[in-house]
């Protein structure tokens, strides 16, 4: 076990039989019955059989007949997959369809901010999650010579901060979901939501038929524009540019460097920031003004215009491989909602796209998949249980999309009074302010609805939904 999974470990509660089963590849299966298995092992008294559990349940009428219900996720990144998976502990079929030949995922670092690996505690996976990543306990601001402007800690909440590599967290994923339930090498080419059930066609000629489908298919999703073209966009739900370009890179962590302090330095119109992602690397990232999205930086000009810059910056930049840098821009758009009874939803960068700036993308789809499953546990239909989620989900999303977009805004600051005052405001705020010390279930309870509850849920999900008037039995149609 690695020194971050030691630091970690004060955070892991006891393993479920649960969570046992989602980390052993070789037990899941792609079964009505794992689903179910997994919910009523999850959340019912423990110290019976599954058998005489599976008898309680039945005389209780709390078993879901979601079981039989077929659910296709279009997109198989970090959301898609993490909505495989809770959906599957929920009872019901999950048939996940990737365009890709092969399952990767691009980018460099990822951060896991407590919300995000409450879920996957919650899911049984933030043990193999510790396995592979970093935990963090500070966040650092300064300014470009090393001030500090603000030390924030990030260890206080229940489960902890962890950064790591984004193709880690998708392993970690997907050896949590049953193989023969994902098909790659499919890309969506019609969906037809004119029948009760949904039939979709795939450019390969092949066809799937079922009763809902969720489109976690990323910021540029093809789902949401087949479902919905862009002149039938809201203008806060089109995605936008929003006036800086992202570059990222990996490279080996410097000996100086403290792994379980990640930070970001503020500049005038541009940012420098260090993810320590385990293994010994880290992931930068470097933020620059620029009016064209298309403009090239190759790495001699990031050295250039980041020389002046406190250490470890340009060493960091120096020992990256130029063809490893990835170029991107600071995109986002607010979340969308359907107002048809179509069976129909997006999750995660396909309903609402952040800039990276609060580092909650990753974050906010593992929360749409915990929600999302036990909006469609109850006793509802299809199309009722994804307005429920929207619903549920909507304000929280869009002030998230904001406040990410206002941070932005500031952070790329170029005029100098603007940019003095900033750094004056910054140093006299309380860091307080910007650590998470709620409690997991807190949090969830709040963004489903009942912020009363939160005693309920963390007695179990069933429990919790049926003591709410807001939302359905997770295992009860």
């Amino acid at each position: 076990m690695n020194a971050s999974s030691e630091l970690g470990r004060r955070w892991l509660p006891k393993a479920s039989h649960a969570a046992k089963i989602l980390m052993d590849s070789n037990t899941v299966s792609c079964s009505r019955n794992f689903g179910a298995h997994a919910a009523l092992v999850k959340f019912l008294p423990q110290g019976l059989s599954y058998a005489s559990q599976t008898d309680s349940a039945l005389a209780q009428g709390i078993i879901s007949l979601s079981s039989k219900k077929n659910i296709a996720l279009v997109g198989a990144g970090i959301g898609g997959i993490a909505a495989g998976i809770a959906l599957l502990q929920a009872g019901f079929n999950v048939r996940i369809f990737e365009k890709a030949g092969e399952l990767r995922e691009s980018g460099a670092g990822v951060s896991l901010w407590p919300n995000g690996t409450g879920v996957l505690q919650h899911m049984g996976l933030l043990p193999a999650v510790l396995e592979h990543g970093q935990v963090g306990t500070h966040f650092h601001l300064k300014m470009r010579s090393g001030e500090l402007l603000m030390n924030i800690r990030t260890a206080e909440a229940d489960t902890p901060t962890v950064c790591m590599h984004r193709a880690d967290l998708l392993r970690v994923l997907a050896n949590a979901f049953p193989g023969d339930c994902l098909s790659l090498g499919h890309e969506l080419a019609v969906i037809d939501c004119s029948r009760p059930e949904v039939k979709l066609r795939f450019t390969n000629g092949e066809s799937f038929t079922c009763d809902g489908v969720i489109g976690a298919d990323g910021v540029h999703s093809n789902l949401r524009r087949l479902l919905t073209p862009r002149r039938r966009l809201g203008p806060s739900s089109r995605t936008r540019y929003r006036g800086y370009a992202i570059f990222r890179g990996v490279t080996d962590a410097l000996p100086a460097m403290s792994p379980e302090h990640n930070g970001e330095t503020w500049g005038a119109g541009s940012r420098f920031g260090v993810l320590s992602i385990g293994k010994n690397k880290v992931c930068w990232y470097a933020t620059v003004n620029s009016s064209d999205p298309k403009e090239r930086y190759p790495k001699k000009r990031l050295q250039k215009m980041f020389s002046g810059w406190h250490d470890p910056i340009p060493e960091l930049i120096a020992a990256t491989d130029p063809a490893s840098i990835l170029t991107g821009m600071a995109c986002d758009h607010g979340p969308i909602r359907f107002s048809d009874r179509r069976p129909v939803t997006l999750l995660g960068d396909a309903a609402h796209a952040l800039t990276p700036n609060l580092g909650q993308g990753a974050c906010l789809a593992l929360e749409d998949a915990l929600v999302l499953a036990n909006c469609l546990s109850g006793n509802v239909s299809m199309a009722e249980g994804f307005r429920s989620y929207e619903s549920l989900r909507f304000s929280h999303v869009l002030s998230t999309v904001l406040r990410s977009r206002w941070l932005g805004e500031i952070g790329q600051w170029e005029n100098r009074a603007t940019v003095f005052f900033r750094n004056a405001v910054t140093r006299l705020l309380p860091a307080r302010l910007f650590e998470c010390h709620s409690p997991f279930v807190e949090h969830m309870a709040a963004l489903m609805g009942e912020r009363r509850d939160a005693e309920a849920f963390k007695a179990g999900p069933d429990l919790f939904c049926r003591r709410s008037h807001h939302l359905p039995r997770l295992h009860g149609k």
